[in-house]
């Protein structure tokens, strides 16, 4: 009912971007425009440099109900295996696969 009321009245407020944080814990989830990564293992301090300068931030909210398009649990281990110059070209395929699935699933629903 809040979120018809916020809506009809267009009272929302635009989040602003989470701050920037040291690396993540295994477990945690980073975020970037509704695409969320779960990190299955550590993440080295240059592939988390790179990922913050492309926008990525830790998720830091418990118990989040928006919806991500998940990427998989090994989206970081093949960022880690890429060269620096090959990691946009991987995290765009790894984002055109997961939109991919996203609308596959769409469709069958």
């Amino acid at each position: 009912m809040k979120n018809f009321l916020r809506n009809l009245f267009g009272i929302r407020q635009q989040r602003r971007s989470l701050p920037v944080t040291m690396a993540p814990k295994i477990g945690a989830s980073i975020v970037r425009d509704g695409v969320k990564i779960k990190l299955a293992q550590s993440c080295d301090d240059e592939v988390w440099e790179w990922l913050v300068l492309c926008g990525w931030r830790v998720c830091s909210v418990r118990n989040d109900r928006r919806h991500y398009v998940q990427l998989p649990m090994d989206a970081i281990t093949r960022l880690k295996a890429a060269s620096v110059s090959e990691r946009d070209s991987v995290m765009e395929e790894l984002l055109q696969a997961a939109r991919s699935r996203q609308r596959d699933t769409r469709i069958r629903a």
